[in-house]
């Protein structure tokens, strides 16, 4: 039965040549070539945002049916057989093209061609969060992932650190490799550097300076605390609410990674995170100061987060934000490992004040890709926070979704999926294992709520 669904894909893909070479020898006309409903066109590419197997599956939040003689295959593949057991790998996050047909507004699908993310070679570059051992081999977790360099991986070393053993807080690593079938990044290469701190928060007449109009609130007297936000001109309230403020440092403390709360507190690389809830609908995202681990978040936010690890979710961003943007030094210019990365470093030293990062400024920036990196890799990161803390990572991209959310004309709010979320879906696909949620819990992103 196998071969017999296999040689039927195979005929498809004849056939569109077929069809295609028709077109051009005997001048039939376009639209007949392109009619969707008559020729295998591409439907739809993108992640896959929820499943419903075996009948059908969504992708970018467009739903395509599947049929018994649905093929698979990955992307560059030199046959064009069906590989049936790609079946297994459409789950939440798995990128891909359809291509299929259309029929009475129904997309139907032929061949579903996979982008084979995990089987890419891979680069990055971030702080080390928290080095352990495994098997012999040194593990690091930075830049999101668990990276496992093995002894026959290249390795460099630049600064105070000379050796795997030396690395602790204020290292860098700069990796290339590839995944393991346990979402682990095992290094074919791996450089470090360790990096001086970054410029402190200084203490002006007794009260520290984080280049950022902010007056604290006074939570034992009840006294509203004021923010000048950003590029926002007006101030906001920082309400002096001890309960939320509790909340917020509960759960935020929690998501610092092992190495920065190992640091003394006089240390220079110690980053005091501060978390505040601001007052204000035209407040749309989080803020973090321009130095230190200041962060302010719309109040309204925070009450649309359904529980704690979406609450842990939604904080881990900025916490990564600032995680990479602090540990940027004038030591990694000169840095010949990260030649490929540079861009990326010189975008977080542009972005003074915003956490906004992934949220809403993608179409501000003028290198569309530079901003699609940094903000992938702020998701990733956050996302290995929230793990690591023990929350759910798998409430993320819901949260993603709301932080996102759009009001309607009619007052309500809709969240749809967005580059975040769906990127989200990815990583913990690849990294943290195939998704348990059903096909209802990955659908709310269309929901509408009243505020």
């Amino acid at each position: 039965m196998r071969m017999w669904q296999c040689s039927q894909t195979t005929s498809r893909f004849v056939l569109l040549q077929l069809v295609s070479a028709a077109s051009f020898l005997f001048g039939l006309p376009h639209s007949v070539a392109q009619d969707s409903e008559i020729t295998t066109v591409e439907l739809v590419h993108g992640y896959v945002t929820a499943t419903n197997l075996p009948d059908g599956i969504d992708v970018d939040d467009q739903h395509i049916m599947l049929q018994p003689l649905t093929g698979f295959r990955l992307k560059g593949a030199k046959s064009e057989a069906s590989d049936e057991s790609l079946r297994s790998k459409l789950q939440p996050g798995a990128y891909v093209s359809v291509l299929g047909k259309t029929k009475h507004k129904e997309r139907i699908a032929d061949v579903v061609v996979f982008r084979p993310d995990w089987d890419e070679q891979i680069s990055g570059l971030g702080p080390v969060n928290s080095v352990m051992t495994a098997g012999g081999a040194h593990v690091f977790r930075a830049d999101g992932f668990t990276i496992r360099v093995p002894s026959s991986a290249e390795t460099s070393f630049q600064g105070e650190v000379h050796s795997l053993e030396n690395v602790g807080a204020g290292t860098w690593l700069h990796y290339k490799g590839k995944f393991d079938s346990n979402g682990m990044v095992v290094a074919t290469s791996a450089d470090f550097l360790s990096t001086k701190p970054g410029k402190p928060v200084e203490n002006v007449n007794g009260v520290d300076d984080y280049k950022i109009s902010f007056f604290p609130p006074d939570f034992a007297g009840h006294v509203d605390g004021r923010v000048k936000p950003g590029r926002l001109k007006s101030w906001h309230t920082i309400p002096a609410d001890q309960v939320v403020h509790d909340r917020l440092e509960r759960i935020g403390t929690k998501l610092i990674p092992p190495f920065q709360r190992s640091l003394a507190d006089d240390d220079p690389r110690k980053i005091k995170f501060r978390f505040y809830a601001v007052d204000g609908d035209d407040m749309r995202t989080f803020v973090c100061a321009p130095r230190g681990g200041l962060v302010f978040y719309p109040k309204f936010l925070i009450e649309r987060m359904k529980n704690d690890d979406q609450l842990a979710a939604a904080l881990a961003l900025p916490i990564a934000f600032i995680l990479q943007r602090e540990g940027i030094s004038k030591e990694m210019k000169q840095w010949p490992a990260i030649r490929d990365q540079l861009s990326t470093v010189a975008f977080y030293a542009a972005i003074p004040f915003s956490g906004a990062l992934p949220l809403d400024l993608m179409g501000a920036l003028p290198d569309h890709k530079i901003a699609v990196r940094a903000q992938e890799q702020i998701v990733r990161i956050a996302i290995s926070l929230i793990a690591d803390a023990g929350y759910d990572p798998w409430q993320s991209p819901e949260t993603f979704r709301w932080l996102a959310a759009r009001r309607l004309a009619n007052g309500t709010w809709s969240a749809k999926n967005n580059n975040s979320s769906e990127y989200a879906l990815s990583i913990l696909n690849i990294v943290y294992g195939p998704a348990k949620q059903t096909r209802t819990d990955l659908s709310e992103s269309s929901d509408e709520v009243s505020r």
